[in-house]
């Protein structure tokens, strides 16, 4: 797999014979300061991450000609790419989805960081909707209350993607796990409406909606899903951190009292099957 700054290949670990992917800059980048100090930091953060919904890593290089972080291996592709191509399987499976996005959130905030760029694109999710989360190269600290005031919890260029991007990692505000949560809010939308929150003509206004507009509740997108759920996600999206939930613990303790859909979505399997049957 490629992007445009990395490229990530399957390798084996000389030493352990275990399977890894190496994550390494493409060949334009690998003298850029910024992604190689992306790269360190993606270790320094997740290097002592031991839980079932974070994908590991390994260890870096970013002296070499070659720089690359090593990582655990996963054949699935990111949530992004599954939902482009098999819809309906993640609905089916959304349930699973949304607890292991969540979870794998929870250990990380848990651990003192804030992701800054969850989104599908960074959880990788197996044909039975199991998640891992990835990419922890613009991880900042949780601050505490004193160094809030003092303006700690901010990165230090404005950082994210922009269809995820909470209203105060736009302003660049100082950044707790509540602007994670915003962020898990868009991609719940995602998730079981098959749009983002937010669109815009330009940059500028996709920002500005973000800062400014109200999404629509999920539910008024996509029938099937109860009122409880989306009332959930509305409160994720509150332009002020003081309006979502506290934490994902919180989020993930409503869910056990609540469904995501009305009525369980089919599996693609089953579904020309359903719709012979109904005709």
């Amino acid at each position: 797999r490629s992007g445009s700054t990395c490229q990530i290949y399957e390798a084996i670990n000389d030493n352990t014979g275990q399977k890894v992917a190496l994550k390494t800059l493409v060949a334009e980048r690998r003298k850029d300061k910024t992604e190689l100090k992306y790269l360190q930091h993606e270790f320094d953060v997740a290097k002592e991450f031991k839980s079932e919904f974070i994908n590991q890593v390994y260890e870096v290089d970013a002296k070499h000609s070659v720089p690359y972080l090593s990582i655990e291996f996963s054949p699935f592709q990111n949530l992004k790419q599954r939902l482009r191509g098999e819809y309906d399987l993640m609905n089916y499976h959304a349930s699973t989805v949304i607890n292991d996005v969540l979870e794998g959130l929870k250990f990380l905030h848990d651990q003192g960081w804030v992701h800054c760029d969850v989104k599908p694109d960074n959880f990788l999710v197996d044909d039975e909707g199991h998640c891992k989360l990835i990419d922890f190269a613009l991880a900042v600290k949780i601050p505490t209350k004193f160094a809030r005031i003092l303006g700690g919890g901010k990165s230090k260029t404005i950082a994210g993607t922009r269809s995820y991007m909470s209203p105060e990692q736009i302003r660049h505000k100082s950044l707790d796990n509540r602007s994670d949560i915003y962020s898990a809010g868009c991609l719940l939308t995602e998730l079981t409406t098959g749009k983002v929150p937010f669109t815009g003509d330009s940059p500028e206004n996709l920002l500005t909606r973000h800062l400014h507009m109200k999404a629509p509740p999920i539910c008024s997108v996509n029938t099937n899903i109860t009122q409880d759920f989306s009332d959930l996600v509305d409160e994720m999206l509150s332009k002020k951190p003081t309006g979502r939930p506290d934490s994902i613990a919180v989020i993930l303790g409503r869910l056990k009292s609540m469904r995501i859909y009305k009525a369980q979505p089919i599996h693609p399997s089953k579904m020309s099957s359903a719709e012979d049957a109904e005709f």
